[in-house]
């Protein structure tokens, strides 16, 4: 498996202000296998542990925060010496909101011994992390500016080429030289299909590239998303687990409409925002969601002007959408099906993908973890994403994700000539083109095309 992130990784290493790591995203997303790898090939030594099923391991951190305390403990345990040339893995870190606040003393008081711990959903672990009334003891805090965070996705496009045998194709796409592409473009919209399929999740991936069956993927697919199922009454109440249900199975509805904002009315007729918000945050805050909020104007930064009232909900992966639609494998194969399924919602679910990817891996424009889009409430036209520039020009640049092969985009249009950005972009099926500043990106290619080019055309 590649995984770009890894690059982030080596930097994180060399960084002479280096601080613990945290490694987030949701389950299945590959942070075991991440960390793990970046042991293997870039230090000496790994000591992995997990807090997973542990404790006593976990029994270790409520004993003490000290590092000079643990160390010994921590070595004992994983059976490998602890030292600068060593990387410590803390899996599964949101089993025990003490090591998360132990991270606070890695940093002060052994700065030394590189750190990376991987979890998921930290906001609920520290709520559960809560003392009992009564306990004197201090309760678990976040080691806030302590420590840095690097968010994993599911495979990216060119990850998935990789993982399928096309790694020379990868290579070319991540190049990105149109010229040389264009010979590949079919085979590249075919692969695309193949992906927006199977998606990014690292096993369903591995199973696609293992028998070439979809329906193997599928079966993947439906294994997490019981696992997911399950993980709702595992880290919440019966009341909100029923909640957080209704909300997970009300996201493909949503996005299957024309207008893809969120409306709680697709749980039930009178549902209301109060009732299911701390549903939505949940699945939020375990990276099962993405909300893309609308912003009231395009101007940086984008983040000061949202209308948190007003938003879109995309799942984690494009293949699990699939899955909870019931798409048939078959529709892979078709020229026309896959894209005018729900819309164009695929297509929109795969560009919402590459952008957060991208933001992730510290190039281009900075999605920062957060999606956002435009509507003129005057004209009522939308921009299905809009992104902040960089320091040199920090104005937005708006992205139109198209399904098929053409390129009418009225509403881009429109946003270009009366907000003139440096750069628009537009991605769909057809081939690379120039349209004044409009830039038209084939869909296969919008995360590389952000890795590249972007920050360097502004």
């Amino acid at each position: 498996m590649k995984r770009q992130i890894i690059n982030e990784l080596k930097y994180w290493k060399k960084s002479p202000h280096r601080k613990p790591l945290i490694i987030s995203g949701a389950r299945q997303v590959g942070k075991t296998w991440l960390m793990k790898e970046f042991g293997r090939t870039c230090f000496q030594r790994t000591a992995y542990l997990t807090f997973d099923d542990n404790p006593h391991l976990a029994a270790a951190f409520e004993e003490s925060l000290s590092p000079q305390r643990l160390l010994p403990v921590l070595q004992a345990e994983a059976g490998v010496r602890i030292d600068e040339e060593t990387l410590l893995v803390l899996d599964e870190i949101q089993e025990s909101p003490r090591a998360i606040q132990a991270l606070k003393y890695f940093n002060e008081e052994a700065p030394h011994l590189p750190v990376v711990a991987g979890g998921s959903a930290l906001g609920l672990a520290l709520r559960r992390g809560r003392r009992s009334e009564g306990d004197a003891r201090p309760k678990a805090s976040f080691p806030v500016g302590k420590v840095t965070f690097l968010d994993l996705y599911p495979l990216n496009f060119s990850e998935f080429l990789a993982g399928v045998g096309e790694e020379l194709l990868a290579e070319l796409l991540e190049a990105l030289d149109w010229p040389s592409l264009a010979p590949f473009h079919d085979r590249l919209v075919s692969l695309l299909k193949q992906y927006l399929f199977v998606g990014g999740m690292p096993e369903a991936v591995l199973a696609f590239a293992e028998t070439a069956d979809p329906n193997a993927a599928r079966r993947v697919h439906n294994d997490l998303l019981r696992s997911y199922n399950a993980d709702f009454s595992k880290y919440a109440d019966d009341a909100l687990a029923e909640r957080i249900r209704r909300v997970w199975r009300a996201v493909p509805a949503n996005l299957a409409k024309e207008n893809r904002k969120f409306m709680f009315s697709k749980i039930r007729e009178s549902a209301r925002a109060r009732e299911y918000e701390d549903a939505l945050q949940w699945l939020a805050d375990t990276s099962l969601v993405c909300p893309s909020t609308c912003v009231s104007a395009p101007e940086p930064p984008l983040i000061s002007h949202e209308d948190e009232s007003v938003f879109k909900v995309y799942l984690l992966d494009v293949g699990l959408l699939g899955a909870m639609n019931n798409v048939a494998a078959r529709t892979i194969l078709d020229d026309e099906v896959l894209f005018s399924s729900f819309k164009g919602a695929l297509a929109e679910q795969f560009a919402a993908q590459e952008i957060l990817a991208c933001g992730q891996a510290g190039n281009g424009l900075d999605a920062g973890g957060k999606l956002h889009y435009f509507v003129n409430q005057a004209t009522r036209t939308e921009i299905d994403f809009i992104v902040d520039g960089n320091a040199l020009a920090p104005q937005p640049v708006p992205i139109e994700a198209k399904a098929g092969v053409n390129l009418q985009a009225k509403s881009l249009s429109a946003f270009v000539r009366k907000y003139q950005p440096p750069l628009a972009v537009r991605t769909s099926l057809a081939h690379p083109s120039q349209d004044g500043i409009i830039e038209d990106v084939p869909l296969y290619a919008l995360g590389a095309y952000f890795q590249k080019n972007i920050a360097g055309k502004l």
